[in-house]
């Protein structure tokens, strides 16, 4: 298995699907930076911490599978199926994420990551369902 797969599998089983957050400095080289669920914004590896944190109380237990990926010198480009529940209602969540890691040697330095977050939050019962297409027919969700 090429080790930046490998690198990846364990960035998201360890820390997403197991909570085990020290496992980010096994993955993550010294000032590796993500982007991607709060939009542009950037976020350290402690930082990411919190974020994993909040994410994971939402969700009962998570799955994550990797049904496509794609690499290219220091790149990794990964589609990833994820499952799990909501806690606050026990709504399915199935959602996708599509995921860019730049490596430098065994660990990341670099992930953009695009979660269709909003059919996560409609999964979360956080927006109304259908919210997508109601948004593109001008409606503003207050």
């Amino acid at each position: 298995m090429p080790h930046k797969f490998k690198t990846l599998e364990t960035y998201f089983q360890e820390l997403w699907v197991k909570g085990n957050l020290d496992a980010l400095d096994d993955v993550f080289a010294p000032g590796a930076r993500t982007r991607g669920i709060m939009g542009d914004t950037e976020f350290d590896a402690d930082e990411l911490k919190e974020l994993v944190a909040m994410v994971r109380a939402l969700m009962g237990p998570i799955t994550v599978t990797m049904p496509k990926i794609m690499e290219q010198d220091d790149w990794l480009s990964a589609l990833v199926e994820i499952n799990s529940h909501a806690i606050d209602n026990n709504n399915p969540i199935h959602v996708f994420n599509q995921v860019m890691a730049r490596f430098d040697g065994e660990r990341m330095i670099e992930i953009h990551s695009n979660l269709d977050s909003i059919t996560f939050f409609e999964q979360l019962g956080l927006l109304p369902d259908n919210a997508m297409a109601v948004m593109l027919g001008g409606t503003r969700l207050r």
